[in-house]
C-alpha cells in the first residue's frame, strides 16, 4: 500500500510538471500567444479519423495558414486580428467611424471580391497576397521596386530581385512580415514570433526590434507602439503610434538615415517612392519641387501655412491627432500622442508624414489602398483625407 501511495504521488508530481511545462511553452511572453497548444497545432493532422486541415499539413505542425487563422469578423473582443473576411466588412468612408469593423491594416476582402467604389478594380484595393489567389492583372512587380533597401538586419526582399509574376506573401522572402532570407516563406519567416511576441498593450515602445517577435507587428526591425485592439475603432487617444524620422534638406536621398521607421518598411519593396537621387524631390530632400509625395517629413518643416491647421487645429502647437490621416513621431518614449505640433518652424518630431498617412497595408474599398475614396471625390460626398493636412486645398 505504501508503495502504491508513493507511486501515485510521483505520478501527480510528474503530471503537474508537464502541465507547467506546457503552459510555459504556450505562454512564454507577456503578450505572446496563449491557450491550449491545439488551438494552433496538430500532431498528425487527424482527429477522430478526420483531417484537421482538409488542404493538407502545414509546416511546424500548424493547423491553419496565415490567412486561415486571421479570417473572421472583428468585434473588438477578438484577440486574433482578422485581416480577411468572407462577407463584406464595414469600412464606411475612412475605416475609422464608430460602426466599422476593420483594423489598422484594413481588409483583403475587396482585393478578392471587388468593390462598389466607382472606377476601381479589385487589384487596386489591396496587396495581392499569394494565399488569396488573384494575381495582379497589371503589375508584375511592386511599383517602385528598388532591390537595394535592406532591413535593419541586412536582409533584402527577394534577395534584390523580383521575378515577374511573383506574388507578395504574408511573410518571408517576398513578404512584409518577418525575415526576408532566401528560403523563407510565410512560416519560416515568422518562426517563433507568436511565442515571443511583446507589446500589443498600447503602452510599450518597441524600440529593440532585433527579432520578429519584438518588432512592431512582426515587421522585422520596425519600431512603434501597438494598439491593444489593433485600432478597432481608433480615437485620438487610442491608436498605434508609428515611428518616423524628420528628414530635411540635409538628408541624403540615396541612403535613408533610419531603417526602423514605418515608411522604411514600405521602402523595402517600394524604394523609389521613399528615397533615391532625383526620385523624391528635384534636388535635396525637403526642397521643392516635389517629384513624389514626401515621407518621413515633418509638417513643421513644410513651406506654406496650411499645415498648421492639420485636423482643424485652432492651436498648431497642440493639433488634435487624426486617425483618418495619422502621422508618426520620432520619440516613442512620449507614448501615444493625442496632439501634435504643426507650428511652422517649431522643432520637428511629432507630425511626421508616412506612407500609411494615406494608405493602409492590407486593403480598403478604394483605389491604391488609400484610406479614403480620393478617386471619386467630391462627387461621392465622402470626406477627402487629403484635406486633413492640405487644409487650404479643399
Amino acid at each position: 500500500m505504501e508503495e502504491l501511495k508513493f507511486l501515485t504521488g510521483r505520478m501527480q508530481k510528474i503530471k503537474s510538471s508537464l502541465i507547467v511545462a506546457a503552459f510555459l511553452m504556450c505562454s512564454s511572453a507577456a503578450y505572446a500567444v496563449s491557450g491550449p497548444c491545439y488551438n494552433c497545432h496538430t500532431m498528425h493532422n487527424s482527429q477522430n479519423g478526420i483531417a484537421v486541415n482538409s488542404n493538407g499539413t502545414h509546416p511546424f505542425l500548424l493547423n491553419k495558414s496565415c490567412i486561415a487563422c486571421h479570417t473572421g469578423i472583428n468585434d473588438g473582443t477578438n484577440k486574433t486580428p482578422y485581416v480577411f473576411s468572407q462577407t463584406p466588412p464595414i469600412y464606411n468612408a475612412t475605416g475609422t467611424e464608430p460602426d466599422t469593423n476593420t483594423l489598422a491594416g484594413g481588409n483583403f476582402y475587396w482585393m478578392v471580391y471587388g468593390t462598389s467604389a466607382l472606377n476601381t478594380a479589385a487589384d487596386e484595393c489591396g496587396h495581392n497576397v499569394a494565399e488569396l489567389g488573384n494575381p495582379d492583372d497589371t503589375l508584375s512587380a511592386p511599383p517602385g521596386f528598388d532591390g537595394t533597401f535592406s532591413n535593419a538586419l541586412g536582409e533584402i526582399v527577394g534577395n534584390g530581385t523580383w521575378p515577374a509574376g511573383q506574388q507578395v506573401t504574408c511573410a518571408g522572402l517576398y513578404g512584409c512580415h518577418g525575415h526576408h532570407r532566401p528560403g523563407d516563406d510565410d512560416y519560416k519567416g515568422i518562426y517563433g514570433a507568436h511565442h515571443g511576441n511583446v507589446g500589443n498593450d498600447g503602452i510599450t515602445p518597441l524600440t529593440n526590434a532585433t527579432t520578429v517577435g519584438n518588432s512592431y507587428r512582426f515587421l522585422l526591425g520596425i519600431y512603434g507602439i501597438e494598439s491593444a485592439n489593433y485600432e478597432y475603432h481608433p480615437t485620438a487617444t487610442s491608436h498605434n503610434q508609428y515611428y518616423g524620422v524628420a528628414r530635411d534638406s540635409s538628408t541624403s536621398l540615396t541612403t535613408p538615415t533610419d531603417k526602423h521607421t514605418i515608411s522604411y518598411l514600405c521602402a523595402e519593396c517600394h524604394g523609389y517612392y521613399h528615397s533615391g537621387s532625383g526620385q523624391i524631390s528635384a534636388t535635396d530632400y525637403g526642397v521643392s519641387p516635389w517629384l513624389r509625395h514626401p515621407t518621413d517629413f515633418d509638417m513643421t518643416d513644410a513651406s506654406g501655412s496650411e499645415y498648421q491647421y492639420y485636423n482643424n487645429a485652432t492651436n498648431p502647437a497642440a493639433a488634435p491627432y487624426s486617425v483618418i490621416a495619422p502621422v508618426a513621431s520620432d520619440d516613442l518614449t512620449k507614448g501615444v500622442l493625442s496632439a501634435v505640433d504643426v507650428t511652422p518652424g517649431d522643432p520637428p518630431g511629432t507630425a511626421i508624414v508616412t506612407c500609411i498617412s494615406c494608405h493602409r497595408a492590407h486593403g480598403t474599398p478604394y483605389a491604391d489602398i488609400l484610406r479614403w475614396d480620393f478617386r471619386n471625390w467630391p462627387a461621392n460626398g465622402k470626406p477627402n483625407g487629403c484635406n486633413v493636412c492640405h487644409t487650404q486645398k479643399d
